[in-house]
Parts: structure tokens; sequence; C-alpha cells
């Protein structure tokens, strides 16, 4: 590809592994400028040396201070202000996943839409003016499947990444004529480390092959297989991402492109 992001300066947020460090790849390999962000100093740092990142930006994004910091360093890693922002940090945390909304508490509600909402929100309003300034930003916010067509259990992330769905149409609605696009990637299931650490954690087996995790999961209702007959990779969202985050795209934003084998059976 030639996306036109040579020299680009781009945040992806949790990108040490997963979807994230697909897409902090993929624009490095377009030229961009990259900082790279986690939680977890050493796997932050040893992606950005395999990748040749400009920098890091470590810490947390679940206060207006800790979200600051990250910002900070990532523009003094970058050499300069965000212009393309990949919002993919969250995921779920409280460990909900496999349970139905009566079981869940108040607080997990709220600590999902932390981490998967009010995170990337924080960023995007520190990173806006400038983008604004320059008549140039990108903005690319990492959804889920179940966002649009949630499941009878894990409401509580799915709640949030409706509501970053939400978020992702009204910003870009009010970013009129500005040179600032909007859109969110939303990913169905995904071969990623953390879903193959959580199957084998499940059935207490540290060893059990992907392939048997996945009949157990899908068994279990946790998720079903899509029509594309497999999972997805997270090479296939980062494509996605990195082609919003293109300065040829200005004419595409308040959108969401789903990146879910057929996963969500609704015509948007």
């Amino acid at each position: 590809m030639n996306l036109g992001l040579e020299g680009r300066r781009a945040l992806v947020t949790g990108s040490s592994s997963g979807i994230g460090e697909a897409t902090a790849r993929m624009l490095a390999g377009e030229g961009a400028t990259i900082a790279v962000h986690g939680r977890n100093r050493e796997r932050v740092e040893k992606v950005a040396a395999q990748i040749g990142a400009a920098g890091v930006a470590v810490g947390s994004l679940d206060t207006d201070e800790a979200a600051a910091a990250v910002h900070a360093q990532a523009c003094a890693a970058l050499g300069g202000p965000i212009e393309i922002l990949i919002n993919n940090a969250g995921g779920s945390s409280t460990g909900n996943s496999s349970k139905p909304p009566s079981d869940i508490k108040a607080a997990d509600y709220l600590a999902n839409y932390h981490g998967n909402m009010l995170g990337a929100v924080r960023l995007v309003l520190l990173a806006l003016p400038e983008m604004v300034a320059a008549k140039f930003g990108r903005i690319v916010n990492v959804s889920s499947a179940v966002a649009i067509q949630p499941n009878n259990v894990g409401v509580d992330y799915s709640a949030a990444k409706a509501a970053l769905n939400n978020f992702t149409v009204s910003l870009a609605g009010s970013l009129k004529g500005v040179g600032v696009t909007v859109n969110t990637v939303t990913p169905g299931v995904i071969m990623v480390d953390g879903l193959l650490r959580f199957g084998r954690a499940r059935y207490q087996d540290p060893d059990m092959p992907l392939e048997e995790v996945t009949r157990r999961m899908a068994e279990e209702r946790i998720f079903q297989l899509p029509p594309a007959g497999r999972l997805g990779q997270p090479d296939e969202v980062a494509m996605v991402a990195c082609m919003l985050a293109s300065p040829m795209l200005g004419y595409v934003t308040g959108s969401n492109y789903r990146v879910d084998g057929g996963q969500v059976r609704a015509v948007i």
C-alpha cells in the first residue's frame, strides 16, 4: 500500500500486543512516525524496538491526569502534536464475559466505561485542538461487534463499546470542514493472545490448542464462528485502521467499518 502516511505522527494506544501492535507495525511500514503505548514498559519498549518506533508512551488512561501524561509522552516521542490517534486500548478486564446482566455489579459497568470509552475520550480532547489548528487529523476508535449485536452476557463491556460508537458519530458530525475525520473499526472475534489465554485459563489447560479453545467457547456461546468460518487476524483489522488514517480518505468520517467475518447480521 501507499497511503500517503510518510512522516505522519501517530499514537496507537494499547499497541504492545494484538490489534494495536499490528496497527502500529503497519503504520510504521507505511512510513509513519509511531509512539507505541501500553501499561507494561518492557513489552511496549520491545515492540517499539522491533518496528523502529520513535518512542513510547507508558501508562493508564484511567484518569484525566494519567491520560495527560500519556499524551505528553507521545508528543515528546513524536517530536510534535499527534496527527493520527488510534484509540485501541480497552477490553473487558472485569471477568464478566460469560455473566448475564443480572450478575454484573454496577462498579463493573463503570470500570468498563472508563477503560473502553473515557480513556479514548480523554485522549481525543487532548489531541483534537491541535488537529483542528493544523486542519488535519485522523481519529480511529476500535470498537467491537458486540457494540452493535450484543450477547446476553458480558454486557458491561458491550455497553461501553456502544457508547464509543455513539461518541464517534457525534464527534464526526461536529467537526465540519476542519480536516479532521473520526471513524470506528469494529472487529469481530479476533485471534489475539488474550483470547487464547482466557480460554486456557477458563478450561484450566495451559496447553490447550487454539482449535479446542475455539470449539469450547463457541459451544458455550461465548462467541460463534462467523460466516467466514474462522477467527479474524489482527492484521485484518489493522489494514482497515490504516486505511482510515490515510490523508487520502478525507471524505470518510462518522462511519463504522466492520471487520467481523459477517458476524453482525445487520445492514449498516
